[in-house]
């Protein structure tokens, strides 16, 4: 070997080092690209989770609203049917008829149905085919799949 092989091209030895250089910055692209598309997921997980959560909140605000009025709005329908006041009777058949069109469905269950204690409340004990409901005393209601107010039967009690 003479002593021009043992040194290098200068031009050479530039263009190693900018490929080394070109290595390296490929690395890092390639490591934020990975922590962006990460970052991304991460943020349309975060939103996924809040929408779910705020469609949990507000079922969870409108039952607790309706287990409070819908009891005292069964008790006035009541009141209404025995009252000669059409405007009152009407006023009550639109409400009820407002909370079907939101979702709320009438739990109305009929005699010789199974009582569920999901969806019943027992007030008193009748004869009649053990577990099974003889009479509806009141109606309950639901809203979104979850009883909101359980309707109020007599049932034969389960020997």
């Amino acid at each position: 070997m003479t002593k021009k092989d043992d040194k290098k091209n200068p031009a050479l030895k530039k263009i190693e080092e900018l490929d080394a250089q070109l290595e390296n910055f490929q690395g890092k692209f390639e490591d934020a690209e990975s922590a962006k598309m990460r970052a991304l997921a991460d943020l349309e997980n975060f939103r996924r989770r809040e929408t779910e959560n705020r469609k949990n909140w507000s079922t969870l605000a409108v039952t607790e609203f309706l287990e409070k009025l819908v009891p005292n709005f069964f008790e006035l329908s009541l009141g209404a049917e025995h009252s000669a006041d059409e405007d009152l009777k009407k006023v009550v058949a639109k409400f009820f008829e407002n909370l079907e069109n939101l979702g709320v469905e009438k739990i109305t269950p009929k005699p010789g149905e199974s009582v569920d204690p999901e969806k019943h409340e027992v007030l008193m004990a009748a004869e009649g085919e053990p577990g099974k409901i003889v009479q509806l005393l009141e109606p309950g209601w639901k809203f979104g799949g979850k009883t909101v107010v359980p309707a109020k039967v007599s049932a034969a009690p389960e020997s």
